[in-house]
């Protein structure tokens, strides 16, 4: 078997160790996000440009482990948050998915938050993305669903924006290669 020309197996191993190390610390030690933040959304910034062509963010190769997760929810929600949006691959699909819901994208990465606005432009009036970090989002209204694709789990802050009832997916696009990979066992 041959993979399709342009087939990605997921980042090298370098950016797998560097993002298992921030997904790993984060994860067990939230406080330590003050430390990352900043190097974080430097090199999304720096890499937002091009990046839906390199990653293939949109393929369903990509999607798959979220789509997968979306068929098992037990309702359509109407609110949804999609953290860690990048360029809104997972917010639009989640937008497409879900025709009456409302999306709400957060990043870090100006750079990415610009690439998914202009994504979404004709979805302007169901689909919102935002620089905003996690750690110190806010929203009263909450969230039926919260997604994360390729995000370390924020557990404290998820579970302050999650409704009653509501569902969180933590997917990951490359399985235990994706460099922002949480184990079931730390899930």
């Amino acid at each position: 078997m041959t993979a399709e020309p342009g087939a990605r197996s997921g980042p090298g191993p370098l950016i797998r160790a560097l993002g298992r190390a921030v997904n790993s610390a984060v994860a067990r030690f939230p406080w330590s996000w003050r430390l990352f933040r900043g190097p974080v959304r430097m090199f999304f910034d720096s890499v937002a440009a091009g990046w839906d062509e390199r990653v293939r963010s949109d393929s369903a190769e990509y999607l798959m482990p979220l789509q997968a997760a979306l068929d098992r929810l037990p309702a359509r929600p109407v609110r949804i948050l999609d953290i860690g949006t990048g360029t809104g691959a997972a917010a639009l699909e989640l937008a497409d998915r879900y025709p009456d819901a409302e999306v709400v994208g957060i990043d870090v990465s100006g750079e990415m938050v610009a690439q998914a606005s202009a994504r979404a432009a004709d979805l302007s009036s169901r689909v919102c993305f935002l620089v905003a970090d996690i750690a110190s989002f806010e929203e009263e209204e909450g969230f039926d669903l919260i997604t994360m694709l390729n995000m370390p789990p924020f557990f404290d802050r998820v579970v302050a924006l999650l409704r009653p009832e509501g569902c969180v997916v933590n997917a990951s696009s490359y399985g235990d290669r994706t460099p922002f990979f949480t184990p079931r066992g730390l899930l």
